[in-house]
């Protein structure tokens, strides 16, 4: 029997839909820094200080992103509540690890 607060199988595989969009989503933002970071320095794809900049930067956008949509949320709301950015939580930064170890295998088999 199933809880008050358990998920239901409809909600279960819309999340699993939302979850592999948001993975293509990092693969292919992780894939085009990946090509960015190439262009500008001359490191190789599968360098390691082109993986760590390519999971920098995309852990740095996600977290001022984060704190963009509060600012956007605190003025819509007309709230004057001091805000302060807050570090992405653990899903965002495994899906950015996801989503940048996909794009350098991907890459590698490009080669």
């Amino acid at each position: 029997m199933l809880g008050a607060g358990a998920m239901s199988p409809a909600g279960a595989l819309l999340a699993l839909v939302a979850l592999a969009i948001w993975i293509l989503v990092m693969v292919w933002v992780a894939a085009r820094i990946q090509a960015f970071v190439t262009r500008r320095t001359g490191w190789p794809g599968l360098d390691w200080r082109n993986l760590g900049s390519t999971f920098l930067l995309l852990v740095a956008a996600i977290h001022l992103g984060n704190f963009a949509i509060d600012l956007v949320d605190r003025w819509s709301r007309g709230g004057n509540y001091p805000l302060e950015p807050g570090f992405p939580g653990s899903f965002l930064i495994g899906s950015v690890a996801l989503g940048v170890g996909i794009a350098a295998v991907r890459a590698r088999r490009r080669k």
